[in-house]
């Protein structure tokens, strides 16, 4: 069984939708996922988009998926990698995807000589925080998420 990474590209919408909904769903989020393909496809078909995807495939079937952004560190003076995402459908788990995705982002992050890869972790996300671990990712206690959005972005903005 092969494990292949490749960069997203334009047409991949629908399939980056269906593995990052089952993400949602796996969350208990889904009530908030309201991306459709074709939002996918406008970063996919921007060749100055901030944000990029790429694909895992299993045998030539996609099975997983990593979205990133590009974000800047004001202490380093640097570039790095937000790492908005890893999903893997559920018919692939444990088979090494999610960490080839993580490995794929960690050789994009050298390759563009990124300061890091940051990402958010849910707290209860146990598998996650063993391959992030395994991976040698520090995980810090003491951050939180911080969100605004909706009436609150409003407000704030007005």
């Amino acid at each position: 069984m092969t494990i292949t990474i490749r960069p997203a590209v334009a047409g991949d919408g629908p399939v980056l939708i269906a593995m990052v909904r089952e993400l949602a769903v796996h969350h208990s989020y889904e009530a908030y996922f309201t991306a459709a393909p074709e939002d996918y496809e406008r970063f996919l078909a921007d060749p100055h988009a901030i944000n990029g995807a790429i694909i895992a495939e299993w045998n030539g079937v996609p099975a997983g998926c990593a979205t990133w952004q590009r974000s800047y560190s004001t202490f380093s003076g640097r570039e790095g990698i937000y790492l908005e995402d890893i999903s893997v459908l559920p018919a692939f788990r444990r088979k090494g995807i999610a960490t080839a995705l993580l490995k794929a982002v960690a050789k994009l992050a050298v390759a563009r000589k990124a300061d890091a890869v940051k990402w958010l972790m849910m707290g209860w996300n146990t598998d996650a925080r063993k391959l992030y671990e395994a991976a040698g990712a520090c995980i810090e206690d003491g951050n939180c998420f911080c969100k605004l959005s909706e009436e609150a972005l409003e407000r704030l903005a007005s």
